[in-house]
């Protein structure tokens, strides 16, 4: 190591129009200044969210096909990477109603839905509910259509914020914030302009948990493609969830009555309610 007091003093000449040292300013100056204006190069640089947002609906089936979204049966296949534990989900929809259903071995059924303006949930851990707050909203729009479109209705603003990645992909990152008051972000491919991650806070009996999700291997099923593998994270637990088929046939009307012990849980509280109005 060379201590300073070895090193012989250096002369600094007086900047002149014409000396180097000016030069060299001049050229430190122009390079700070570009570094200063690079951010706001970049940002005019970025795509408009809307035309992300556009672009990957028309290219995964197009707004008429996303006008029925979540309409059919879905069967997936969902595997907790931490503990091994694979299970099947069944999603029924049929308009704005809505039926999941899934059973986990020496557990029993979990099942929840939205119905005649009623969002419920039944489980083995919780047993029969009426969902109340942020979570009966976030039933209700997982019944929306107009979410699925991100119709500018039901968005406060939508902004590209600039260059992110999902696993290692490149995406441009849109930050949402929607009239219910929710806030989220999603990324779609630089290359292809597919939905490639997102990311927002959802409502469970356990509170809001922060959740990420990263999409990959789209598929067609019919008139609408999809990703075909997701792997969600929240609350140190991560599901891969693969879509085993979708039939768009809306389900018999039937199968979304709601259940005996929900039934009783709404005529309860409607009987409440007269009661407490009188």
């Amino acid at each position: 190591m060379i201590h300073p007091r070895s090193l012989s003093p250096v002369r600094i000449p007086s900047p002149t129009p014409e000396s180097p040292m000016t030069r060299f300013a001049r050229t430190a100056l122009a390079f700070g200044l570009a570094l200063s204006l690079a951010p706001l190069a970049q940002a005019a640089d970025l795509p408009d969210a809307r035309r992300l947002i556009d672009a990957h609906i028309a290219a995964t089936g197009g707004k008429e096909v996303y006008a029925k979204y979540g309409e059919g049966t879905t069967k997936v296949q969902m595997e907790i990477v931490e503990n091994g534990m694979k299970l099947d989900m069944t999603l029924y929809g049929r308009g704005s109603d809505r039926l999941s259903v899934m059973s986990i071995p020496g557990a029993g059924d979990f099942r929840s839905g939205y119905s005649g303006g009623v969002a419920w949930g039944m489980d083995p851990m919780n047993g029969p509910r009426l969902l109340e707050g942020k979570e009966r909203d976030q039933q209700i729009e997982q019944s929306d259509a107009r979410i699925a479109l991100h119709d500018p209705a039901v968005i406060a603003s939508a902004k590209t914020v600039g260059l992110s990645d999902s696993e290692g992909r490149p995406c441009y990152r849109v930050e949402i914030k929607w009239v219910s008051g929710r806030e989220s972000a999603e990324c779609y491919g630089t290359e292809d302009g597919l939905l490639l991650s997102s990311e927002s806070t959802v409502t469970t009996p356990m509170g809001d948990l922060k959740q990420v999700s990263h999409m990959s291997d789209y598929k067609a099923f019919g008139a609408i493609k999809v990703p075909a593998k997701t792997k969600s994270q929240a609350a140190g637990m991560t599901q891969l969830i693969t879509i085993v088929s979708i039939d768009p046939t809306a389900p018999d009307a039937t199968l979304f009555a709601l259940p005996t012990a929900i039934d009783a849980l709404v005529k309860k509280q409607t009987g409440t309610q007269a009661g407490s109005e009188k």
